[in-house]
């Protein structure tokens, strides 16, 4: 294996280790913990809307529902200092019973601590109703262990 062979694979590890976080933090940590995984200036788009650095995020997605975030198969590209991603996911809230699936689209790039998220796009792709038995409402966040 070459150097370049084992610095893709740091850097692919690497990057999962963020969309993991980006997961699990939502779910079991405090969001400013969750807000770390970002660049100061990134971009979250997700309902049409357009959120521009962490301040305009936090106001919007600190008030999201809670829930249980499932992460799919992650498609890395990359490209230097920074990568795209797209990735799969499925959401089943805990304070309403509308969950979504769909992608995650976004753009990584190396910092000085490390990889962050710079833009994110969410790509609804269906939504639909819990059935009573699979509702999640005696789950409380963020979750303690």
């Amino acid at each position: 294996m070459t150097d370049a062979d084992m610095k893709q694979i740091a850097d692919e590890h690497a990057i999962n280790r963020v969309l993991a976080e980006y997961c699990l933090r939502l779910e079991i940590s405090a969001f400013d913990e969750w807000l770390d995984l970002f660049t100061e200036d990134a971009v979250y788009e997700v309902f049409r809307r357009s959120l521009k650095g962490r301040a305009e995020i936090s106001a919007m997605l600190s008030q999201a529902p809670h829930g249980v975030h499932l992460p799919g198969a992650a498609r890395i590209v990359l490209d230097g200092d920074s990568a795209e991603v797209i990735q799969s996911y499925i959401f089943l809230p805990t304070s309403n019973d509308e969950w979504n699936s769909g992608w995650y689209q976004r753009k990584l790039v190396r910092t000085s601590g490390g990889w962050k998220i710079a833009h994110t796009t969410v790509k609804i792709a269906r939504t639909g109703v819990l059935d009573e038995n699979v509702k999640a409402h005696m789950l409380q966040f963020p979750v303690a262990f």
